[in-house]
């Protein structure tokens, strides 16, 4: 049997609740708590009306870029080497000279000085007559 079976129980519990709370405060917590039952369902609402509008997301399979491969040169190819071509090798050759001029420069500059040996003080001559 349990507590809200009968009639009799509902009447003693509500009979309860009155003299712990007092009748004035009954109606007033009635209502936020009515207010309160509706926000939740209002926001229930929102969460399940979200989940069922989004699509689930499934990430599609993609393949991945491949380089093309590269053109073998055969050697009659080679004669048809364009100027355009030789211009931009040459261009690429210098900028690479630049690049290792560069970086010696930068190995040059965070290498530590040599030790040098300490500047050893001119003996000082004094003119002392006898």
């Amino acid at each position: 049997m349990g507590l809200f079976d009968s009639p009799t129980h509902l009447l003693i519990i509500l009979a309860v609740l009155v003299v712990l709370f007092g009748s004035a405060k009954l109606p007033k917590a009635a209502k936020s708590m009515g207010e309160a039952m509706r926000i939740f369902k209002k926001e229930s609402a929102k969460l399940h009306e979200e989940d069922s509008s989004a699509p689930k997301q499934v990430p599609e399979w993609t393949p991945q870029q491949v380089a093309p491969p590269q053109p073998q040169v055969t050697p009659q190819q080679t004669a048809q080497v364009t100027p355009q071509q030789t211009a931009q090798e040459q261009q690429l050759a210098a900028m690479q000279q630049q690049l290792d001029a560069m970086k010696q420069q930068q190995t040059a500059a965070q290498q530590p000085p040599a030790a040098q040996p300490p500047a050893t003080p001119a003996p000082q001559q004094t003119n002392q007559s006898s």
